[in-house]
């Protein structure tokens, strides 16, 4: 790995902070909530530890930094009625849940957000969930409103899975037996696809909207100098392959114009996918950050559809 290192001092050493912040946001800022993104993502699976002990190139602070967007809450509306947060402990830090509780007995959804986001900006569409009927819990990263620590591509999926146990001891203290479904947003495809892959016994059901296929051609589209770097599909997520060990009911969102991940990494996940009736939902004339608002009704008709096959087993 001393040569990686070698290649990532000399290039990153031509690549400011500002430069790479540019390349991921064009020449503005990164947008404001409730959809504002900066995606990019990268991690080792949890299953991976063993081989952690090497230096993955993704964990260099100053590429790290175009990585990941962490930033405190900025709340833009009223919080949600009966929303609430659970921190819990992970190695080093103090990750947030953010829980909407729905009707008991009804499925429980672990989201992943989006790049830039914060758990609290889901506050606005807790209704929604509810109304699907679900519990919606939103799980956040390190760095990430009021959790501690610096995310990192070594901790990302390995925190997910903690959140994922916590997740499953809050619901059972509060009487919650409804089937649990993950769902992940752009960089959250890469835990809730993780978790679908890795844990069948504990997640019954799988949403990825905005997802990535693969983290090289993401961080090159995005003005990142992967294979400069040494960066392999190895040192991210893998979200293609393990996409191909998913069986569950699966559901794909995806904007028919993102620029920002491609429908065609959509296209791979879903022919990569082992579930005989999953489901792609394609949205027209949308793109990366307002899919959800281009969908219209579309969009929980998809999710609440999901629910129902996960509910009756199928």
């Amino acid at each position: 790995m001393g040569k990686v290192a070698n290649r990532i001092r000399r290039v990153m050493a031509a690549l400011p902070a500002a430069a790479l912040v540019a390349a991921c946001f064009g020449d503005k800022p990164p947008p404001v909530p409730p959809r504002s993104h900066a995606p990019l993502a990268g991690a080792k699976k949890a299953s991976y530890h063993g081989a952690m002990d090497k230096k993955n190139p993704l964990d260099d602070p100053r590429l790290a930094s175009a990585v990941f967007f962490p930033r405190p809450d900025a709340p833009f509306g009223p919080e949600a009625n009966g929303a609430y947060d659970r921190m819990h402990d992970v190695d080093g830090a103090r990750i947030r849940l953010r829980v909407f509780p729905g009707p008991q007995g009804a499925p429980n959804i672990l989201f992943f957000h989006g790049n830039g986001e914060t758990a609290r900006d889901y506050d606005h569409a807790a209704d929604d969930y509810r109304a699907l009927p679900a519990t919606l819990v939103v799980a956040e990263y390190r760095g990430y409103g009021p959790s501690t620590g610096r995310p990192s591509i070594r901790t990302f999926l390995g925190d997910a899975a903690r959140s994922l146990d916590e997740v499953k001891a809050l619901l059972a203290a509060d009487g919650r037996r409804g089937p649990l479904v993950v769902m992940g947003r752009s960089l959250g495809s890469a835990p809730a696809i993780d978790l679908a892959a890795s844990r069948p016994a504990d997640v019954k059901g799988l949403v990825v909207e905005s997802g990535f296929a693969r983290v090289v051609p993401l961080l090159e589209l995005l003005g990142i100098p992967a294979r400069r770097l040494g960066v392999t599909e190895a040192d991210g997520p893998d979200n293609g392959r393990k996409m191909g060990e998913v069986a569950l009911p699966t559901l794909l969102l995806h904007a028919q114009e993102d620029r920002i991940i491609p429908i065609h990494d959509a296209d791979l996940l879903f022919s990569a996918c082992k579930d005989p009736g999953k489901a792609f939902v394609r949205v027209p004339g949308a793109g990366h950050n307002d899919i959800q608002m281009r969908a219209g009704a579309a969009y929980f008709d998809a999710i609440r559809a999901l629910l129902e096959r996960v509910k009756t087993g199928g």
